[in-house]
């Protein structure tokens, strides 16, 4: 990929993240007007949602460990009895065909 390349300095590779719902001149009606009333203090005390703020940091706290699930011993009991099933289709299949 990285073999022929056009004369000239490339731009790096950025992310661009644009949100679905979001309005801009929305978002600055309701800053505008929650001043007045209050209720834009009320929500910077409460916390909203910043974007990406549930990607950042979220391998140093272990999240990504929290997703992968542990098999039950239930579980690896049918893999092995799946395993042993196999095996003995496959040596059955090999003296079948031995004969032929």
């Amino acid at each position: 990929m990285g073999f022929f390349t056009f004369p000239g300095e490339q731009e790096h590779r950025r992310f661009n993240y644009k949100p679905l719902y979001y309005d801009k001149e929305e978002e600055e009606r309701r800053q505008k007007f929650g001043k007045v009333d209050g209720t834009f203090e009320k929500e910077k005390e409460k916390g909203e949602y910043v974007p990406g703020s549930y990607i950042r940091g979220s391998l140093r706290e272990g999240n990504y460990a929290r997703r992968t699930t542990v098999a039950t011993k239930a579980q690896k009991i049918i893999g092995m009895v799946g395993l042993v099933l196999l095996a003995v289709v496959l040596i059955y299949f090999t003296k079948f065909y031995s004969l032929l």
